[in-house]
């Protein structure tokens, strides 16, 4: 009997002692399973922000999401080895941190007209810091120390964390300085992408200032008619409504010359279709680059073909080609406004035309003898869009003989004629909900079959008697990088993995064959001519006059080098009765495919005669040029009337001579 009590006994310990250890057998797989997710959802998190940082196209849910998933994971984590009281301590008070500094990013977010402080972001990235350094030393320390196995099991998720937080940190510093911008691309990106993004920079160039004083109007309070306007002077015309550029307010220029004659510019500066894009400058963001009017765009100067017009001057400051309607979640650490920024590029352009069609009724504009409108980089891509509904818009208001299109330096060559990524743009910055697409165009909305060639296609089949003329070079430099840029970082997998040899890229060989066979689509429309430069510039119509003096078909300084080279391009740009002719150099050359002098035999070149300037024009010229490396281009001083500016410079001359 007394041998069965005690076995009984130990039997009766046995299970006691085997349930004293099921609840910590328990608690060892809740830690794992808790280690495990919690490590997950941290990676989660970092794949968003490389998803924010590397990603083509990205929409904006991705900014609250990656710190939901991150904070998720580190609470996990912090569960999970809770054991000491020390180290508890410190990833509790790393926590504490990124909970704060998320609250606020999220705050940003949901509340879009919150003005944001510049010591916002600084807060932010400090509450960053402070935790990934903590949780680094935290995760060496259960590393290398002598700690348990949960504890070790969860140094992968606590370094993962202390990288996001350091990594998030540093786009913040990034967002609002242009030196650690440059430092981090310099250490990121290869040679070859670095060439790549310093070439687009030169697409988006700003005016520098000082700021001319002109007189300004608002729309908001006044119908801004141009009537009422100085003659032969620029006013500044703020449009308020739904307009609106990346930073700041959008405004345009207009300069009161002769009521019978318009030219309209649409200004170039590249584009920007996710939050990197946007940062490092990919698009102008505010509109003073309106400032810059030189070239054809000055009205003032008598060597100008178009001197004398009226001129309205459209800023781009969107980044979307004028079409978009679209809000971004793009935080701009060193700007004082909203984290949110509109691409509102369709209602900028649409209030400059409605606008536009108003003076027609208060007698500001007379029924136009001339009406150019030109584009030049993000512009030219804009009028490809918008040609058809500025020429419906305006129709009786224009003789169409006089009237024509210029497109300067952008027709969205794709790399490997990807064509699809034109597409992806056009959906990213919503074309077909913004009011851009015409109504014969609408119906390639709802299958997505939408591109630019449909835009083309629709003015050129509209509007026969319009002419529309293409300036482009044959080895564009800036239209070579933003495709390989798009290229790239739409082949994020193909980069990160296989390295950039292995991304498809523009070479000038494939981009000169590729823009050949865009622009030989429209040659059956008797109104398309092309003029084509042996070069590698981006964009001549806002070059001084003296620049586009000096371009031939043979290059953007050839300078009529001989007789064959082919038109002066001020001269094919020039108002004239008949469309100007296919322009290429040389055409009596037997060359290789692709060069520099090879002409593709799809397009109708004709061979162009360079005359040499005359002396008065030469002399002229060079004046213009010196004063322009003072900053003093030789204008007329506000002429009484427009259409006797000319005899009046030449009384003048004629009083200097005697």
């Amino acid at each position: 009997m007394a041998r069965q009590a005690a076995a009984g006994q130990t039997v009766v310990q046995d299970l006691e002692e085997q349930e004293a250890l099921l609840p910590a057998e328990t608690s060892g797989a809740s830690n794992s399973c808790q280690l495990l997710i919690g490590t997950l959802l941290v990676a989660g998190g970092l794949v968003s922000i490389f998803l924010v940082l590397f990603s083509a196209f990205v929409d904006n849910w991705l900014w609250p999401v990656l710190g939901l998933l991150l904070l998720m994971g580190h609470g996990l984590l912090l569960k999970a080895t809770a054991d000491k009281e020390g180290p508890s301590r410190v990833s509790s008070v790393a926590f504490a941190c990124e909970t704060l500094a998320y609250l606020a990013l999220v705050a940003t977010y949901f509340f879009r007209s919150f003005m944001v402080p510049r010591w916002w972001w600084v807060a932010n990235a400090f509450l960053l810091l402070l935790p990934a350094g903590a949780l680094a030393a935290l995760a060496c320390l259960y590393l290398c120390g002598s700690s348990s196995g949960t504890e070790k099991a969860s140094t992968p998720g606590y370094f993962l964390l202390a990288f996001a937080d350091l990594l998030v940190a540093l786009l913040l510093i990034l967002a609002g300085s242009a030196a650690v911008q440059e430092w981090i691309r310099s250490l990121i990106f290869p040679n070859v992408l670095q060439g790549m993004i310093a070439q687009l920079a030169t697409s988006t160039r700003s005016f520098d200032g000082p700021y001319p004083s002109f007189p300004t109007c608002d729309l908001t309070g006044s119908s801004c008619s141009l009537a009422d306007f100085e003659q032969n002077q620029w006013t500044v015309v703020r449009a308020g409504g739904s307009t609106s550029c990346l930073v700041g307010d959008f405004q345009f220029l207009v300069y009161r010359g002769d009521p019978g004659k318009v030219l309209m510019r649409l200004h170039g500066g590249g584009a920007c279709w996710n939050w990197l894009t946007f940062v490092v400058k990919k698009c102008s963001r505010d509109w003073t680059s309106t400032m810059d009017y030189d070239g054809i765009f000055d009205p003032s100067n008598r060597l100008n073909p178009f001197y004398g017009y009226t001129m309205i001057n459209v800023p781009y400051c969107s980044g979307d080609i004028f079409g978009g309607a679209k809000e971004n979640f793009w935080i701009l650490a060193n700007q004082t406004g909203s984290a949110w920024k509109k691409q509102s590029g369709y209602a900028n352009l649409d209030a400059v035309m409605t606008w536009t069609e108003a003076q027609f009724q208060n007698d500001g504009l007379h029924q136009l003898r001339s009406f150019v409108v030109s584009g030049e980089s993000a512009g030219s891509l804009a009028l490809q869009v918008w040609g058809s509904s500025i020429l419906s818009r305006l129709k009786g208001r224009y003789d169409a003989k006089g009237t024509y299109l210029i497109l300067d330096s952008f027709v969205g060559a794709m790399v490997d004629n990807r064509d699809l990524l034109q597409r992806h743009v056009m959906e990213f910055w919503n074309f077909c909900d913004s009011g851009v697409v015409p109504a014969s165009l609408q119906s390639k909305c709802h299958p997505n079959t939408l591109f630019l060639r449909d835009f083309v296609n629709d003015t050129l089949s509209a509007f026969p008697d319009v002419r529309y003329l293409m300036v482009d070079s044959k080895f564009d430099e800036v239209q070579i990088a933003y495709a390989d840029v798009l290229s790239a970082l739409n082949s994020l997998w193909i980069l990160v993995t296989q390295g950039l040899d292995n991304v498809p890229l523009f070479n000038d060989t494939a981009f000169y064959n590729e823009i050949s066979e865009m622009l030989a689509r429209f040659v059956s429309f008797p109104q398309f001519a092309v003029y084509l430069v042996n070069s590698s510039q981006h964009s001549y119509t806002g070059n001084s006059l003296r620049d586009i003096l000096r371009v031939t078909p043979a290059g953007a300084h050839d300078d009529c080098s001989d007789p064959d080279v082919g038109e002066r391009l001020l001269h094919w740009l020039a108002p004239g009765p008949e469309r100007p002719p296919f322009q290429c150099y040389d055409l009596s050359r037997d060359s290789w495919k692709w060069t520099g002098t090879y002409c593709s035999y799809s397009l109708p070149w004709v061979a162009g005669k360079c005359g040499k300037l005359s002396a008065d024009m030469a002399e002229k010229s060079d004046k213009v040029g010196k004063s322009e490396e003072v900053g003093k281009l030789e204008k007329v001083d506000k002429p009484e009337e427009v259409g006797k500016a000319e005899n009046i410079d030449k009384s003048k001359e004629d009083k200097a001579e005697k």
